[in-house]
């Protein structure tokens, strides 16, 4: 079977650490009775793990006037994965509340102060907040974080950071009842999200939430194509080709190298590009080279951008990869000449000065990306055409492994 063929296992959130938990689980059950639709309400699901040991969980669950996120620590599913499908962010009106793993002392709480709250409504639920009042931006929200006295009484008293943030005016609160401000997110997410879900009739057949992927069997130009992989990943592939089995289902796959993005995010792509600038740029990628290498290549051999974002250049042997593709899922193709053109151009207009500072070479970068295309409608037509694997690789689909000795 596949990499791709694996269906992930479904994480509820069940852990029972805050008094709104239950609710929590509660709604992540109802929405699944009802196949996740339910008027006004959308769900947003994650997948993650490798191999053959996947999961798919819900991220995020929104409304009209409600937003809640799924990304605390539940339990530890191997040496590497968490189940994080336990409910960590609460956005109700006016207020948002944090909680984590470690427990009730980390807690979080944002009083919304503003001025129009239908206005502000998706920046406060969506934005990051930090230190509003030493960056100048307007007086929207007050942040509270939790203490306990030597009596034992819980509260969430408010935080300026040291000035940074703003504080409470003479009527707004300086401090909260902390068990009651639990209970009060608790009442409110069964009253208008629980319920308003349990008012829908369920379903009688339970979908999963995925659709199985459908295997494209691949149809490419290049019979075979090339990458680098340092001496770690070798030495695994290698094994895995022999003795798949011998791998803990985490490892059974033969993705490799770390996942270079085509675009990295702190590239800014501005109105020019509306419309026209892939998502899938910004994903992690296995570059490869498609002209023929031999056993015996050298670095030297391969396209310099392939090289530059897959040899280690350290103290690590870096190793060829032959790839024969059996499936054409999630591969893609970019013609590297745009960068190259860009580039050049770009140098030309800018003589006599001789570098590109860092927002010109975003300019290339782009233009690049913007010819990504799926290998399955690449036409043949780009000037040198570097393909990228955005998927786990099976182990037959390595044809050899050769070192390269520069």
């Amino acid at each position: 079977m596949s990499v791709l063929e694996v269906r992930p296992k479904f994480l509820y959130p069940y852990k029972k650490q805050f008094p709104f938990d239950e609710v929590a689980e509660k709604i992540v059950k109802a929405m699944e009775k009802r196949n996740w639709k339910v008027p006004g309400i959308t769900v947003e699901f994650d997948i993650f793990g490798s191999g053959k040991e996947k999961y798919k969980l819900v991220r995020c669950i929104t409304g009209d006037d409600f937003k809640l996120y799924f990304y605390r620590k539940q339990e530890k599913l191997s040496d590497n994965l968490y189940d994080t499908a336990g409910l960590s962010r609460i956005c109700i009106p006016k207020q948002i509340l944090e909680v984590y793993d470690e427990g009730e002392e980390w807690t979080n709480y944002y009083l919304y102060v503003g001025s129009n709250w239908y206005a502000e409504k998706d920046w406060f639920m969506n934005s990051i907040k930090v230190d509003a009042k030493m960056y100048r931006e307007a007086r929207r929200y007050l942040k509270y974080e939790f203490h306990v006295n030597k009596y034992g009484n819980k509260k969430l008293i408010f935080e300026n950071n040291f000035g940074r943030e703003y504080s409470p005016r003479m009527n707004e609160p300086f401090f909260l009842n902390f068990e009651r401000k639990l209970n009060e997110f608790k009442r409110w997410l069964k009253e208008f999200v629980l319920d308003y879900i349990l008012s829908f009739l369920e379903v009688d057949e339970v979908q999963l939430p995925e659709i199985e992927e459908e295997l494209i069997p691949y149809k490419g130009p290049w019979s075979r194509i090339f990458s680098i992989c340092n001496s770690n990943d070798a030495k695994r592939i290698k094994k895995g080709k022999r003795e798949p089995n011998e791998f803990p289902p985490a490892e059974q796959h033969a993705y490799f190298g770390s996942g270079c993005r085509l675009v990295p995010l702190d590239v800014n792509c501005d109105s020019r590009y509306d419309g026209k600038y892939p998502e899938i740029a910004n994903r992690g990628f296995i570059w490869c080279d498609v002209n023929s290498k031999e056993k015996d290549a050298k670095i030297s051999d391969f396209i310099y951008q392939v090289a530059s974002v897959m040899a280690s250049y350290g103290i690590l042997t870096d190793y060829i990869v032959a790839i024969n593709l059996k499936y054409g899922n999630h591969v893609y193709v970019v013609d590297n000449s745009a960068f190259k053109e860009t580039r050049n151009k770009l140098f030309q207009d800018i003589a006599p000065r001789e570098r590109l500072t860092n927002e010109e070479i975003n300019i290339a970068i782009i233009a690049r990306a913007i010819t990504i295309i799926p290998i399955t409608e690449y036409k043949g037509d780009y000037k040198e055409p570097i393909v990228l694997i955005n998927r786990e690789l099976d182990f037959e689909e390595i044809e050899w492994i050769s070192e390269i000795k520069n």
